[in-house]
């Protein structure tokens, strides 16, 4: 029997109730959002909310830019969908200028529609080019997706009933710059840490490993950022031992850091290059740059019904242009050290901040429940983020399931001073009474 719903409220109720990935009878606390623009972004009730997690970190270029949204509605009146067996205009534009903007020396670009899709091309890209390998490596902490390859290549998923199904990976450690192993200052837990993969490599390891893939800047598993030394090492490593270097900038990418790429940052030379959320401006698009000598994909080894698809393709070329043409890298580097000299201010006030983390508008800020422990103050976080929420500000959390420590402020390259400024200044407030329920005096 078919069930007739008028009133809105019943049939977002039914919705909700409907949804395969929320929990039984909805989540009450979830926003319906209505709207978007630039960094702001409205509910069904009507409530304004400044957005400084720029929808998963995919807004670089701020929410419904009218330069991307007329580039998509001009490609769906032109062509909605072509299958990869054929070009169109836009997709062959957005290739040149993806690889005249790339790093040095990746000089091949294929597209998908998203992050983990991307990684999973890489992956395939790895193994085409080392059919001898057995592994694959990641490191300790990484997130590469929810496919179900790449939940096997990041931090172990609680309660994994996957695993039957799931390629190995060999994990590797990482150093902690901020809670170094035992005792150790963060230079030398980075040297014992290199001389730990060095070994495992010679020793530890039943077959060639076809390739590494790092996150220059972790994201979902903790904003842990590494040494120049330590890039500098790896790229060594892999070197030394036949293994390509596939760089995740899915999080970095596109001007996230103050850079168009944070290799580009750190001074990394990756063999391949895996880009995706910003590239979008809004819409489903991901990718990898590569090596000309690493382009060995055969026909059938990497392609999707609607992995080009033309409007994201479209709307994806006006952003990367966007991004250029108003010169968010510089934007995003000033926006970032003006964020970072703010929480350093608050961290020497509220004893809940650990450590401030950047670079560019990458920012985000460790909780902890005490600063000589560094306990993590997951439960801290959580209230944090949902008191700004209510205060009209989102923020960005880490890993998820409440897991994380910590606290993201990472919104569109574009947004403005003002609005930059009032979520900080809220984040300042929620702070304080977080400490306050807590009983964590103030400094």
């Amino acid at each position: 029997m078919t069930k007739t719903l008028t009133r809105s409220a019943d049939l977002y109720a039914a919705g909700r109730e409907a949804l395969l990935h929320e929990p039984p009878g909805g989540d009450p606390g979830k926003l319906t959002l209505v709207k978007a623009q630039g960094s702001l972004v409205w509910d069904d009730t009507g409530k304004e909310y400044i957005d400084c997690t720029a929808q998963a970190w995919s807004n670089n270029l701020g929410a419904n830019d009218p330069r991307v949204i007329e580039a998509a509605i001009e490609q769906t009146r032109q062509i909605t969908h072509a299958r990869p067996t054929f070009h169109t205009p836009a997709l062959l534009e957005l290739a040149a200028l993806m690889v005249r903007i790339a790093p040095e020396s990746l000089d091949r670009v294929g597209f998908t529609l998203h992050g983990s899709m991307a990684v999973e091309m890489a992956l395939k890209l790895a193994m085409r080019n080392r059919p001898d390998a057995t592994h694959i490596a990641v490191l300790h902490d990484g997130y590469h997706g929810r496919s179900i390859t790449t939940m096997a290549a990041s931090w172990p998923h609680p309660g994994n009933v996957f695993g039957s199904m799931q390629p190995r990976f060999l994990r590797l450690p990482r150093p902690d710059r901020y809670r170094p192993r035992l005792g150790l200052t963060p230079e030398q837990d980075t040297e014992t840490t290199l001389a730990v993969i060095r070994d495992m490599l010679v020793k530890g390891v039943d077959g060639p490993v076809a390739a590494l893939i790092y996150e220059p800047i972790q994201g979902n598993g903790g904003h842990n950022a590494f040494s120049a030394r330590w890039h500098e090492e790896i790229r060594s490593i892999c070197d030394e031992f036949g293994i390509m270097l596939i760089i995740d900038e899915v999080q970095t990418g596109l001007g996230r850091t103050g850079r168009m790429w944070a290799s580009e940052y750190y001074g990394i030379e990756p063999d391949v290059l895996v880009f995706g959320k910003g590239v979008g401006g809004g819409f489903p698009l991901a990718g990898v740059l590569a090596k000309q000598r690493y382009a060995k994909f055969l026909a059938g080894d990497d392609q999707l019904t609607f992995g080009q698809f033309p409007i994201s393709i479209a709307a994806g070329l006006a952003a990367v242009k966007a991004v250029i043409d108003d010169n968010l890298c510089a934007t995003a580097e000033e926006h970032g050290a003006y964020a970072s000299e703010r929480l350093l201010e608050m961290q020497r006030r509220h004893p809940l901040i650990g450590e401030v983390r950047s670079p560019g508008l990458m920012v985000s800020i460790e909780l902890v429940r005490d600063r000589i422990t560094k306990e993590p103050a997951t439960v801290e976080a959580h209230q944090v983020f949902r008191k700004a929420q209510e205060r009209g500000v989102i923020l960005g959390e880490s890993r998820y399931a409440n897991l994380g420590s910590l606290i993201k402020i990472k919104p569109p390259l574009d947004i403005s001073r003002e609005l930059l400024a009032r979520a900080l200044d809220v984040l300042d407030q929620v702070l304080g009474e977080v400490e306050s329920e807590h009983g964590m005096a103030a400094s």
